[in-house]
């Protein structure tokens, strides 16, 4: 991981940085394991989380899946997916969700995220920007309390 940890995306796309109470290793587990994802993003999460696997996100009540090609696992530093297929929003398939994690200190962890590709200039930016700042803060909700807010909870 070459990068350090920033707000700025030069890019336009969505990103934030995070501070989580918790070693970079638990994060990881939460982002990068079909038991996590099904604990902050959707109880609907199956597939490969292997690098080179496939996950598909489905979500209770919706005729939508989700499909993503794990890029990169790196325990406990990096997590990439490329969007294969967004069944109800076009403007993400081909886009990439990167998690980066770096230690501060041994009880906590920055994690940037960043979802390359979606930016300002799509028409579903304004309700992908609230989606994920609901997910984001369930996967701090699941890291820290031990219980997130995923899809139908």
């Amino acid at each position: 991981m070459s990068r350090a940890p920033s707000q700025c995306d030069p890019a336009g796309d969505y990103g934030r940085a995070l501070v989580v109470a918790a070693s970079p290793e638990r994060v990881f587990d939460a982002i990068a394991t079909l038991d996590g994802l099904k604990r902050w993003w959707t109880p609907r999460a199956s597939g490969s989380d292997r690098p080179g696997g496939t996950l598909r996100l489905e979500f209770e009540g919706l005729d939508e899946h989700i499909e993503l090609r794990v890029i990169a696992c790196h325990r406990p530093t990096e997590v990439v997916w490329s969007v294969l297929k967004h069944t109800s929003l076009e403007e993400w398939t081909g886009t990439t969700i990167d998690f980066a994690l770096w230690p501060r200190g041994s009880h906590a962890c920055t994690v940037e995220f960043r979802h390359q590709g979606l930016s300002p200039r799509l028409g579903c930016y304004d309700d992908c920007e609230a989606g994920w700042n609901h997910f984001l803060s369930s996967l701090v909700s699941l890291i820290e309390r031990g219980a997130g807010t995923p899809f139908g909870a």
